[in-house]
């Protein structure tokens, strides 16, 4: 395709050299352009499922969403979500369509099987000490994943990368007021960590 677009553009610019009575040629590299046909991702997990969401079933699972950041529609039938770099297939969504733009939550109860209100389940659970995590294509080639692990996480907090961006809340010359403890009476209570987490 880009020969047949060469060989165009050659000719055309030949074509205009000659009515205006000059030799030469002149080619200009164009830029490359990616097409997002449908690109699914994950966007966000909760690996310690303590006090938030619940599943069809009642339970507080562990749960990975999946965003589809193309401009297409994608049916995930045979794409594969896994916590072994050693078994990439390890658990296998059914027919399922996602929209361009749009979510989907997996839940990872460990029981593989769909809930009472046909929410997803993988058969695996994640770890909240940290673990391999992956999105696999068909194909059994990786689309995304965590290696070696992603961290530590904490209870009730997700872990995931910004899908849309933010509006800026503060900008560099907005004024500002700081409270900082001067000695360790609140220990790391006022950082929002427990003292016994990485901050």
């Amino acid at each position: 395709m880009l020969r047949k677009i060469a060989s165009i553009a050659r000719r055309e610019a030949a074509e205009g050299s000659r009515r205006a009575g000059r030799t030469g040629l002149h080619l200009e590299r164009l830029e490359t352009r990616h097409l997002l046909a449908a690109a699914p991702v994950i966007s966000e997990f909760l690996a310690d499922n303590e006090t938030g969401l619940t599943d069809g079933n009642g339970d507080r699972s562990d749960w990975i969403e999946i965003y589809n950041a193309g401009d297409e529609a994608i049916d995930l039938a045979g794409w594969h979500l896994s916590d072994n770099a050693g078994n990439l297939d390890k658990w296998t969504f059914p027919t399922q369509t996602l929209g361009a733009g749009e979510f989907l939550v997996v839940f990872a109860s460990g029981t593989g099987v769909p809930d009472a209100e046909e929410n997803l389940h993988t058969n695996f659970q994640l770890d909240a000490d940290g673990e391999y995590l992956a999105l696999v294509r068909p194909d059994g080639s990786i689309a995304q994943h965590f290696s070696p692990e992603f961290p530590r996480q904490r209870d009730d907090v997700s872990y995931g990368q910004a899908i849309q961006p933010a509006d800026e809340l503060v900008t560099p010359d907005s004024p500002a007021t700081m409270f900082v403890p001067t000695d360790d009476q609140l220990g790391l209570s006022w950082t929002g960590a427990a003292a016994n987490e990485p901050f």
